[in-house]
């Protein structure tokens, strides 16, 4: 009592709350990013790419339906083999939320000279019953996931279902190898995920629309800064990519959206084997 009475129970007080924020602090810094969990159906199987030279073999390629509400899944996935050197156009998709909302989910697909399309979606890997949060998204909540899937899945759901609007622009190229070097990369960072280097989602610089800055960069260094308010409030990430010269197009944004949205094509065409040729027949 006579300590306590000497240094003041206000230090004391003090002391305990530095103690605690420290050890709160050294929890969070090296919380681990858990492989396993009670994962949403949706989220709940890993993708992931086995490379043989110039092919690469991509298991788990998602290709639910969700019918007749988006919460009525039904599951479905492949595996196919790529011919790494037919990535024929790269294309770049945006899903504003609303016409009010400052969000959106941004994407990539690939195109490959045989017809085949690829997309990878980068997303918040959530637990049953856990519902996304922009504020927990800071916090270590959510593990960071790499989705290899078929645009009758990611688009069509999109498009048909939720009814945002959803633009599908063409990536401008300045080197014909960087469509497959990009693949390359985002794959290869797909399979550190689920193995080697896990990573948290966090709601600014590891979320859909950042995490595809950072990949752009590594084929062109410091293309994008990384402090661009446009990869947070994500509804015009479009708009960024447009100014950096990443869409083939010399339209305006406006102009853009209007020519490159396919809600009225995926409406018309439905779930279609040709589904990703039809909804590029722009106007």
């Amino acid at each position: 009592m006579d300590y306590i009475k000497k240094i003041g129970y206000k230090k004391i007080i003090i002391r305990a709350i530095i103690i605690l924020l420290s050890v709160s602090v050294l929890v969070y810094i090296f919380k681990p990013v858990p492989l396993t969990g009670d994962w949403q159906e949706h989220l709940s199987i890993a993708s992931t790419a086995e490379f043989n030279g110039d092919t690469v073999t991509v298991k788990n390629v998602r290709n639910f339906r969700y019918y007749p509400e988006e919460k009525d899944m039904h599951p479905a996935y492949y595996d196919k083999t790529y011919n790494l050197n037919d990535v024929k156009q790269v294309w770049y998709v945006a899903e504003p939320f609303n016409e009010n909302d400052l969000a959106a989910h941004t994407f990539v697909s690939f195109e490959f000279t045989n017809g085949d399309f690829l997309s990878i979606s980068i997303e918040a890997r959530k637990t049953k019953g856990q519902v996304y949060s922009v504020w927990k998204g800071f916090l270590r909540t959510y593990p960071l996931i790499y989705i290899a899937a078929d645009e009758r899945d990611v688009i069509l759901l999109r498009a048909n279902l939720r009814k945002d609007n959803v633009y599908v622009y063409p990536v401008k190229l300045s080197r014909p190898e960087n469509a497959r070097l990009l693949l390359v990369d985002m794959l290869t960072r797909m399979n550190e995920l689920t193995s080697t280097k896990p990573a948290w989602y966090n709601t600014l610089f590891a979320n859909c629309t950042s995490s595809i800055a950072g990949h752009i960069n590594t084929l062109s260094p410091g293309r994008i800064s990384v402090f661009s308010w446009q990869l947070w409030l994500t509804a015009s990430a479009d708009e960024l990519a447009l100014k950096h010269g990443l869409l083939d197009t010399t339209l305006s944004i406006e102009e853009a959206r209007k020519k490159y949205s396919i809600n009225e094509a995926s409406l018309r065409v439905g779930d279609v084997p040709e589904y990703s040729k039809e909804i590029r027949k722009f106007k």
